[in-house]
């Protein structure tokens, strides 16, 4: 088992197997260190294990390259009657159930998306190593839910 890299932070979870570095990428491999599982839709907890699986995600940039995290993570069973999800797959803090990179690469390139255009955005995201299409970032514009304006003595009230 190779060490963890001095400048990788792994996600609460998680546990680090290993690593490789080519001259463009890190590959981190990792797998989910919990031993039961919370069903999200019953809240229930489980300790019987289904299956496992594995899942690949882009994570920050380090030094400019790609970070891949090749993550394996457990599918559960729920045992609760009342629940009609008899199997159901586990959910890591700072991972999306449904997102190919995790929370805090989608922070960081949503903040591209909002503080300049979306073809800056893309030249941006390619420099730093996060590479994103200006479309990507255009459909992460898009995905923000609106909030509703402020309200300020200048505006006129109807």
């Amino acid at each position: 088992m190779d060490t963890l890299p001095p400048f990788y932070q792994p996600i609460e979870g998680m546990d680090v197997v290993s690593w490789q570095e080519s001259p463009e990428e890190i590959e981190v491999v990792a797998v989910s260190s919990k031993k039961t599982g919370r069903c999200p839709h019953c809240d229930s907890i489980s300790c019987k294990k289904h299956s496992r699986y594995v899942r690949s995600l882009r994570d920050l940039p380090v030094s400019g390259k790609r970070v891949t995290l090749v993550l394996q993570t457990n599918k559960w069973f729920c045992f609760q009657p009342t629940c009609h999800v008899k199997v159901f797959t586990e959910r890591l803090s700072g991972i999306s159930s449904s997102k190919r990179y995790t929370d805090r690469l989608h922070l960081v390139l949503q903040e591209l998306a909002f503080s300049m255009s979306a073809k800056a955005a893309e030249r941006c995201s390619k420099a730093i190593g996060a590479p994103l299409s200006h479309d990507a970032f255009l459909y992460l514009i898009r995905a923000m839910p609106e909030s509703p304006p402020k309200e300020t003595p200048f505006r006129r009230h109807r």
